[in-house]
């Protein structure tokens, strides 16, 4: 991993690879809309690995560590599901759900598939215990920034990563060297294991983590696996297994539709397909007609039957589910993978793409205002390309907390806070 030497305000750099990036839903009663909250998992398979939450403030534009949490296994897949207040009103909880292969000893007798390797793929609750989350926040003007001496101390670290997967050892002690630089040596918190998501029969390969979450607060979790997805449900007091269903082709990602219920929509190779999680039945399926695999997909959250599809051709297709013969936008927006695509949670005409090209693209979406999709007379503009990554951006997120804020993971373990351009603001708002 090679790091440009500059430390940047708006950056944030884990100590190994990461492709795990989630914002976080908030059910405080209090909530700062200054203050953006995301999740950081790392992917090393040599080591302990950690999940970082950080705090970036927009009236600084700083970025913040949180807490460190103690994760053994590689972080495969990674969502926060709730951040809320503690039963007697002292501290804060976190509860997260990850996907990790680990060794088939762990948890006991177990009877799920095993690899020649003796491992597995398995899929967890846990909670974690904020103990410095109300923490003064960083100030505008550089009152709690790191010092200038800290600076050059952090810059000469990052000039010395000239790449961690050289050695377990020496990647360590790097990546130590630098977090101490600005963190000062903070030591991990403790996950606790809530529960594993089980379902009727093992897993074969996750590929994605969704979650249904309608109205801030979620209700169902849908784990995705190589070739069926599995549904659980939250009860009062717990997560239970609902149902699964397997599927002919090869499954890479799933979502649910925020605008009707029971509808959960993958993606296999080029095609689309909607499931009736109710009723168990296939209700839509397409073939997206891309060059290459489906990489992401995603609904409109304020027009319903609104979703895009994004590929590793480098293209963006626009669908109505009412017309599924032909997408109604085609835009070529990457040089290379697009990895993933996202609508802005507020406004829908705003759009985050990343992509293997190492940029964050922010574009801008003008549907008709009749809405008749079928004419194809919606419009694309880039608004801006961010060029702050070295390496693959494998994520990107709008923050939960505000219509305007979202963070990009590049493979480095590079995290970077922006904000939609002030001129974008004032137009969509006036």
């Amino acid at each position: 991993m090679m790091h440009s030497g500059r430390i940047l305000k708006n950056s944030y750099y884990l100590p190994f690879k990461s492709k795990c990036l989630s914002s976080l839903s908030s059910q405080l009663p209090e909530q700062a809309y200054h203050l953006h909250y995301f999740l950081l998992g790392t992917s090393n398979p040599f080591a302990d690995n950690e999940i970082h939450l950080i705090e970036y403030n927009d009236q600084s534009c700083a970025v913040r560590n949180v807490e460190i949490f103690d994760h053994k296994e590689e972080v495969k897949h990674l969502v926060c599901l709730d951040l809320c207040e503690k039963g007697d009103g002292k501290g804060k909880d976190i509860l997260v759900c990850t996907s990790a292969v680990v060794s088939a000893d762990i948890g006991g007798a177990s009877q799920v598939r095993v690899d020649a390797g003796g491992l597995e793929w398995r899929c967890f609750l846990h909670r974690g215990s904020l103990s410095n989350f109300d923490e003064e926040e960083p100030l505008a003007g550089g009152e709690s920034d790191p010092s200038m001496a800290q600076v050059e101390e952090a810059n000469q670290e990052s000039r010395k990563l000239d790449d961690l997967g050289e050695g377990k050892e020496n990647g360590r002690e790097n990546s130590t060297s630098k977090g101490k630089s600005l963190e000062g040596g903070k030591e991990k918190a403790a996950l606790e294991k809530l529960r594993e998501l089980r379902a009727d029969q093992p897993y074969t390969s996750i590929k994605q983590i969704a979650v249904d979450d309608h109205e801030g607060k979620f209700r169902r979790i849908a784990v995705i696996d190589k070739y069926r997805y599995n549904i659980f449900g939250r009860s009062q007091h717990d997560m239970d297994f609902i149902s699964s269903k397997n599927t002919d082709g090869e499954l890479n990602f799933g979502t649910f539709d925020p605008h009707h219920e029971n509808i959960l929509t993958v993606i296999s190779n080029t095609n689309v397909y909607g499931y009736d999680l109710q009723n168990d039945v296939e209700i839509f399926s397409t073939f997206a007609n891309h060059k290459a695999d489906l990489s992401s997909v995603d609904f409109n959250p304020n027009i319903p039957n609104v979703l895009v599809t994004s590929s590793n051709d480098g293209y963006v297709k626009f669908w109505d589910l009412r017309f599924l013969a032909d997408a109604f936008l085609t835009v070529n927006i990457h040089s290379h993978w697009v990895t993933s695509i996202h609508f802005n949670n507020f406004h829908d005409e705003l759009l985050l793409s990343t992509s293997t090209d190492n940029t964050v693209k922010l574009h801008r979406i003008d549907y008709p205002a009749n809405l008749n999709l079928k004419k194809k007379e919606t419009n694309h503009q880039l608004i801006k390309t961010f060029a702050d990554h070295e390496e693959s951006v494998y994520q990107g997120r709008w923050s939960k907390t505000d219509a305007w804020v979202f963070a990009s993971l590049s493979y480095d373990g590079k995290c970077v806070v922006n904000s939609v351009p002030t001129e974008e603001k004032y137009r969509i708002l006036l």
